[in-house]
């Protein structure tokens, strides 16, 4: 049958007490995606669930819908029974409803093909009720895969087992794996599960030297040596400071599980250069003082050594005095030279000291696009890309519900 451009919504609001109100929202999640995946008659299975909960009349519009398509899949009589029921039990009950256009036009071209097959439509009856429990289990995690009691199965899980005990096992790249084990009851079932996957975080290895802060989104997360640090996927600013290093900044983009090693290289910054340079200019100086002071005081022992080879004042030949006030003069120029060079080199060791001492690392701050301070990050993944059907729930004061929408 040819696919008109009609849109069609499936809605539901709940207004019942909490519990039976969350319940009966999760069977229409369900549903939906089941809807979704084009398994209508899973997907009517769960808007029956529903609709037990919740008597809200979208509900009926959407068990209508899931049975049309069911009929247009499979050439099911029954199913094109159930949805000329379900849409008439609609319009009786909502008659100025959203969906009375949709609700109609659908009418007029189902009961045609019933009076061509020579079916007859009856007042809407309830389902018989499945001969076992009945269980269903979904997630809203992108690319979730489902295991249960050890074997893989479709999703969402739509089926009747055995009373019982029995094991789930929901998994997704990037996600941690959820297990659960719960009982089915043989008479009120098992209560109807859409379980979130909590994203599994990625791993970043900082190597850099010792000592160095390392910051991501402008967060300190210590200083290194760093063990393996978990982030939440997606864009983070990285930057690595040490005291005389030029700062280290990179934007990584991370994966949900991605292991990612980055190397931060510090370089000394040119100020710690020339405080080195001016320490070891200074401690030359020191140390060449230390040896003109050394001569001085050798110039000062020859010249009394002179003095001493005498018989005492006024004895000296004249070739001796002049000697005595030669040394005596190299001993004053060495003391000179000491004290100006050790001088020097103490004022340049005291500048490159101070140099080295206020050299403090200069953190740089993260682009305002890219910061991401304390954004939490949706448990189960991003929103899922725009399809010919999708799922948008509506909340308001008091109610709750959800449509899906498609074309056909």
């Amino acid at each position: 049958m040819k696919r008109t451009g009609a849109l069609i919504a499936l809605a539901a609001a709940l207004w019942w007490a909490p519990a039976a109100a969350d319940e009966a929202r999760t069977y229409f999640d369900i549903g939906a995606k089941a809807y979704q995946a084009g398994r209508y008659l899973d997907a009517a299975q769960a808007f029956d669930e529903a609709y037990r909960r919740s008597t809200r009349p979208g509900l009926l519009f959407s068990l209508g819908q899931a049975h049309r398509m069911e009929y247009f899949a499979r050439n099911d009589p029954a199913r094109l029974r159930d949805a000329i029921r379900y849409y008439e039990e609609y319009l009786a009950k909502e008659p100025q409803g959203k969906r009375v256009v949709e609700t109609t036009e659908a009418l007029s071209k189902l009961k045609p093909l019933a009076a061509a097959a020579g079916e007859k439509p009856d007042s809407p009856v309830a389902p018989a009720p499945p001969s076992k429990p009945r269980v269903m289990i979904s997630s809203p995690t992108p690319e979730v895969k489902v295991t249960f009691d050890g074997r893989a199965v479709s999703h969402p899980f739509i089926q009747e087992v055995e009373p019982g005990k029995h094991k789930v096992v929901l998994s997704a790249p990037g996600f941690e794996d959820y297990v659960r084990e719960f009982v089915v009851d043989a008479k009120t079932g098992a209560p109807p599960l859409d379980i979130p996957l909590e994203e599994r975080p990625a791993m970043l290895v900082i190597q850099a030297p010792d000592g160095a802060e390392v910051a991501i989104d402008g967060r300190l997360q210590g200083v290194t040596p760093l063990p393996p640090l978990p982030v939440a996927s997606g864009r983070h600013f990285v930057s690595v400071t040490m005291n005389g290093k030029k700062a280290f900044s990179e934007s990584v983009v991370l994966k949900r599980g991605q292991r990612k090693n980055l190397l931060a290289g510090l370089e000394s910054t040119g100020q710690r250069t020339a405080s080195w340079v001016l320490m070891g200019i200074g401690t030359g100086g020191l140390v060449a003082g230390g040896v003109l002071a050394a001569l001085a005081l050798n110039e000062q022992n020859k010249a009394e050594d002179l003095l001493a080879a005498t018989k005492g004042p006024g004895n000296q030949a004249p070739d001796t005095i002049a000697r005595y006030d030669e040394r005596r003069g190299n001993r004053d120029d060495y003391r000179m030279a000491a004290v100006i060079t050790a001088a020097a080199g103490a004022g340049v060791g005291t500048l490159g000291l101070m140099l080295y001492a206020f050299d403090p690392a200069k953190a740089p701050l993260p682009p305002a696009e890219e910061a991401v301070p304390g954004q939490p990050k949706t448990p189960g993944g991003p929103a899922a890309p725009s399809m010919e059907i999708s799922l948008a729930p509506l909340w308001a004061p008091g109610f709750g519900g959800g449509s899906v929408i498609g074309r056909f």
